[in-house]
């Protein structure tokens, strides 16, 4: 009777750890977006900074050279969208989102906005996040066009 109930108990263990494991499978889908820290304190060589891209009012993509990183600002605004370049202001050669760096995008105003945080993503996290923000065309697979296939004529009768 003992030796049933073991037997039972390990069945259910199995079961429940098998369903946990199918589980685990959507988790992996989903990683690229639960993989980014929108809290990030990564910090971007500013000799290195090459192009940004706004996403809204508040977040943006800088490349630091080949390296995406994904940066909310403190404050919204709306010069960003506007501007044609920007410029940094920091007390080192770096910036991050601590220390009083900010981010200048209008030379009219010349106020620098703080860096919230910034974090460091891969270029696939990237390339969700300018299709997430309607920035870039999803990468959807195309289908191939069909095949002509030799086969046998069709006459008409009549």
């Amino acid at each position: 009777m003992i030796m049933k109930n073991v037997i039972i108990q390990l069945a259910i263990v199995l079961s429940l750890c098998s369903l946990s494991s199918l589980g685990k499978a959507d988790d992996d889908a989903s990683e690229t977006e639960n993989d980014i820290d929108y809290n990030g304190s990564d910090c971007i060589w500013i000799r290195s900074i090459r192009d940004y891209t706004p996403l809204d009012r508040r977040t943006l993509l800088i490349w630091g050279g080949s390296r995406p990183y994904y940066v909310r600002l403190a404050t919204p605004t709306s010069e960003m969208e506007f501007g044609m370049s920007v410029a940094v202001h920091s007390r080192d050669d770096r910036l991050c989102p601590y220390g009083g760096d900010g981010l200048i995008f209008s030379h009219f105003n010349g106020r620098p906005i703080s860096v919230r945080s910034i974090s460091r993503i891969s270029k696939e996290q990237a390339e969700d996040i300018l299709v997430r923000y309607g920035k870039s065309k999803s990468a959807e697979p195309q289908t191939p066009a069909p095949k002509e296939l030799e086969g046998a004529e069709v006459e008409e009768l009549g």
